[in-house]
């Protein structure tokens, strides 16, 4: 399983690193990357009949994960793809209509709100009940609406695990498209000290810190939602993150420490403070 998914994964991430979302053949691309995966979600769903998995922990993980990795980006172009498509004409009522869409992500995730910080903390202890077949019976939440019911390659939660997938990923577009619109409207000017700076560290460095600072709960008492916390990083730091949540899943598959860059950082501001204490002796 692990093989057949890296594989994909790294089909997926080619093809969907290619797409140009602010460029003039957008909806075209949505359209060809969704046949795209679909073609990948059914051949996982043959991989899955035909190969059981070796253990619960291989099943959890598949369905809390690997699946709603690959569903996710399905329905976050979809989602593109119907917003692109109904867009008004006008220039002057684009940020209202992509302010409304917005407004259906959070009232999505106000919804949720129990599942998704369950989801985002880490925790394990439902895993169980939400990412193994046949544990749900009859009381998987009603809300929860899936493309495929198939008890053989569902468990109706990694449905609603892509669906917060794509929700954040939509959010992080919908605000880059707001940006665009204010600044092209000069509504709004980054101080000069804010203009000067550029995150020169690598992006999966800035993805870590950001999770840190959000896991520690540092801005507006942990309320901040990671995505929003992206994009305020990128607009002080004038970086394009992409897709944070993935970079996020990369670290955390990491062999050695899942925090080198927090690991790098102790290392040497613990150096900074040995070397001042030296000078004041």
């Amino acid at each position: 399983m692990q093989n057949k998914y890296q594989e994909m994964k790294r089909e997926t991430d080619r093809r969907v690193s290619a797409i140009d979302l602010n460029g003039k053949h957008i909806i075209e691309d949505c359209k060809a990357i969704i046949v795209f995966l679909k073609e990948q979600l059914t051949g996982l769903k043959a991989h899955v009949q035909t190969v059981p998995f070796c253990d619960e922990t291989e099943e959890i993980d598949f369905f809390k994960y690997k699946k709603p990795a690959l569903l996710g980006r399905l329905i976050y172009f979809h989602e593109i793809l119907r917003i692109e498509s109904q867009r008004p004409i006008g220039e002057d009522e684009l940020d209202g209509y992509y302010e409304k869409w917005q407004e259906k992500q959070k009232l999505f995730f106000d919804c949720h709100v129990a599942f998704f910080q369950y989801y985002r903390s880490g925790a394990t202890y439902m895993d169980r009940y939400f990412f193994l077949r046949g544990k749900q019976g009859n009381t998987v939440d009603i809300d929860i609406c899936h493309q495929d019911d198939d008890p053989e390659f569902s468990t109706g939660y990694d449905y609603l695990v892509a669906r917060i997938i794509a929700m954040e990923m939509l959010y992080a577009f919908l605000t880059t498209r707001r940006r665009a619109l204010t600044q092209e409207t000069g509504e709004t000017q980054l101080p000069s000290l804010l203009a000067e700076h550029r995150w020169t560290d690598k992006k999966t460095a800035a993805v870590e810190l950001i999770y840190a600072i959000h896991a520690a709960g540092s801005i507006d008492n942990g309320q901040i939602d990671i995505i929003e916390l992206a994009n305020l990083f990128e607009i002080v730091f004038h970086i394009d993150l992409g897709d944070v949540y993935r970079l996020f899943i990369n670290m955390r598959e990491r062999k050695n420490s899942r925090t080198v860059y927090l690991d790098y950082m102790k290392e040497k501001i613990q150096k900074r403070m040995d070397e001042t204490d030296d000078k004041t002796l």
